[in-house]
């Protein structure tokens, strides 16, 4: 059986949701509900209350709702994260995804809403506006590589290297420059430290993402990360 939870600021709101998805899915278990954003975090990261999926109001006071998908995901890849909000998708969707979410939605499309969890529980893409191209797993390796990197704990990208086929095949230069942007380094920034071009640096992120398997830089990134010891 599916488990859920939620987070949201609104009692009503809070209610309105449970009593639709439950509709929508009977076989739903909506494990529990909170309005705070630091209890939600320490919910999911108890594995006794942890869920299979948690809908996250973008909104939050306190801890907002950005900041409980990036600490939940940071923590552990096993809970799918869906925003949802009432305001502009646009609005929260690129710092959401970045985050960790997997998806962003209007919280008035409650079909839809159970659709993408249902995919998620089930290894599949949402299909909807706005969805993220790593998978729960590819965005916890890489928020914990950026949480190392802040802490100045991320080693020379020569001795962190796997000893993977896939990994094996990138040249000096593509490591070094997938190391920096896991860093989040810009190409311009990089092109700077290595003393080379903008667009030889995006080239050179070009051939390892086609080495890894990679759709484009993120996934680039988090795929590199994931290849680490």
């Amino acid at each position: 059986m599916l488990q859920s939870c939620e987070v949201d600021n609104d009692q009503l709101t809070l209610r309105m949701l449970t009593l639709l998805i439950r509709r929508e899915l009977p076989n739903v278990n909506m494990a529990w509900v909170r309005r705070n954003g630091r209890d939600a975090v320490d919910r999911c990261l108890s594995a006794g209350s942890r869920p299979d999926v948690l809908l996250v109001d973008m909104s939050l006071e306190g801890l907002g709702g950005i900041e409980v998908c990036r600490q939940v995901r940071a923590a552990t890849a096993d809970v799918a994260l869906i925003g949802i909000t009432s305001f502009s998708l646009e609005h929260y969707a690129a710092d959401a995804l970045a985050a960790g979410a997997q998806c962003v939605m209007d919280k008035a499309r409650v079909k839809d809403i159970c659709d993408a969890a249902v995919a998620l529980v089930n290894g599949r893409r949402p299909q909807t506006q706005y969805v993220s191209d790593l998978t729960a797993a590819q965005s916890h390796a890489l928020l914990t590589a950026q949480a190392e990197a802040k802490a100045g704990t991320v080693a020379d990208s020569g001795s962190r290297i796997g000893s993977t086929a896939t990994v094996a095949s990138l040249t000096d230069r593509e490591r070094e420059v997938m190391r920096l942007c896991a860093q989040g380094k810009s190409s311009r920034e990089i092109g700077e430290l290595l003393h080379v071009g903008e667009s030889s640096v995006k080239t050179y992120v070009m051939r390892a993402a086609r080495k890894l398997g990679a759709r484009n830089r993120t996934q680039a990134v988090a795929e590199w990360l994931m290849l680490q010891d």
